[in-house]
């Protein structure tokens, strides 16, 4: 014979949940509302920076160099902040969305994964940072993945793309000593 580690009135519980909900009738309902499609836009980019990886890492890992390499404005109460760990959060912006970075991905001085959830829950996001050690220094590779419901998705990605160029050099300024 089996026995069960569930309380007996825990069973007898959830069976009395499951025979209210039954004889509710059509008072209790579920509604599936229209499907909306999105795409998913990946972008992808390369960095070398002539800098000991410890010091990439290290500016990658704050909330200055990850909003810098990124394009997010970190919230004021955010500012000095630093991932060290899986499941370090901070609060940040992006355009007109504010939201939460959380890191999702951690491993010392090689990879660090990090998912922005915008307050509103409208779209996700997600970033990947791999680092590698060069002759000269350090290399980055940058992965942007997002998702986008709106008619002008391709417009968006330039502009992100756009962004996402600029945002290479001035981490690569700040890295390399030059900002």
């Amino acid at each position: 014979m089996l026995h069960s580690r569930v309380p007996r009135n825990a069973v007898a519980g959830t069976f009395a949940v499951l025979a209210l909900l039954a004889t509710a009738g059509p008072s209790v309902r579920a509604e599936v509302l229209p499907m909306k499609k999105a795409s998913m836009v990946l972008i992808p980019s390369k960095l070398e920076v002539k800098a000991p990886l410890a010091r990439v890492w290290t500016a990658v890992c704050s909330m200055r160099g990850f909003c810098m390499l990124t394009g997010f404005t970190p919230d004021p109460a955010s500012k000095g902040h630093a991932f060290a760990r899986l499941g370090d959060h901070a609060r940040a912006g992006i355009w007109n969305d504010k939201g939460t970075l959380v890191v999702t991905g951690f491993t010392p001085s090689k990879e660090l994964r990090v998912t922005w959830e915008p307050e509103n829950a409208s779209y996700l996001c997600a970033k990947r940072i791999v680092l590698s050690r060069t002759a000269t220094g350090a290399s980055l590779e940058i992965w942007d993945r997002y998702t986008d419901d709106q008619p002008t998705v391709d417009d968006t990605a330039k502009k992100v793309s756009d962004e996402t160029a600029k945002a290479l050099e001035a981490f690569r300024g700040m890295v390399e000593g030059k900002k």
